[in-house]
């Protein structure tokens, strides 16, 4: 249930000196903290509204709803705003290819201003849009949340990004064990983002059930050397 959810609340230092210190984990882990405060705390029938509001429209946006949501959401937090995070609302990746992160958080004093947390939000219930969240092929085009991260589309300066997964309908099974098993039949040794030792870190932020990590190898397109990327995944249910 939402009433279980696990936040380590994270204090930042007064002074900048002490702030440039930091390693990502530590920004990392307030950003989660955040993320983590805003799923416990909202009202599963207002996203539920959101959701019925959208359905009406000729062509429904439940996602993007969903993330304007949480966008005012952070817009109004104080605590947020006081500590000097920043959450960009208009960021075109630095990618070779053109991509917007959904949401992208930043601070001024985080190692330099190029480092960043950006995440990609996909809805989640049916097949089709675990396949979204993952990996899709169709005869147009080869696409996917987590895809995205691979191919020089998004976070290639990084060596961590994000999946926010918003369920939206009930499932006969459970979504985290369906993300996880198409994670490993599509990410196989030597495809774009292979899962490193087909690791899966369940339970990743905080100990919480309805996070995991992957971890992934993937191109510097720089170098073109195989580095290691994570990718953090938090899992929002608003069916509960």
């Amino acid at each position: 249930m939402k009433n279980c959810i696990r936040i380590e609340s994270q204090q930042l230092p007064k002074s900048v000196p002490s702030l440039r210190k930091l390693d990502d984990q530590t920004w990392k882990n307030c950003i989660f903290s955040y993320l983590l405060t805003y799923y416990r705390d909202t009202d599963s029938q207002t996203i539920q509204d959101i959701i019925a509001i959208e359905r009406q429209r000729p062509i429904a946006e439940i996602e993007k709803a969903i993330k304007k949501h949480i966008r005012r959401w952070f817009d109004n937090n104080e605590k947020f705003q006081y500590e000097g995070f920043i959450l960009n609302n208009e960021s075109s990746s630095e990618g070779v290819k053109e991509g917007y992160y959904d949401l992208k958080f930043e601070h001024s004093y985080w190692n330099n201003p190029k480092t960043y947390f950006a995440f990609e939000c996909k809805n989640l219930g049916a097949s089709r849009l675990i396949d979204e969240y993952v990996y899709a092929e169709s005869t147009k085009k080869i696409d996917g949340g987590m895809y995205r991260f691979f191919i020089g589309k998004y976070g290639i300066t990084q060596h961590f990004g994000g999946m926010i997964g918003f369920i939206i309908e009930k499932t006969n099974e459970p979504i985290i064990e369906k993300l996880i098993e198409k994670i490993i039949s599509v990410y196989v040794p030597n495809s774009d983002g292979e899962l490193v030792g087909g690791k899966i870190a369940r339970q990743s932020i905080f100990d919480n059930t309805n996070t995991f990590d992957s971890i992934h190898a993937r191109k510097n397109i720089s170098s073109n050397i195989n580095e290691e990327f994570r990718l953090h995944h938090l899992i929002m249910d608003f069916t509960l």
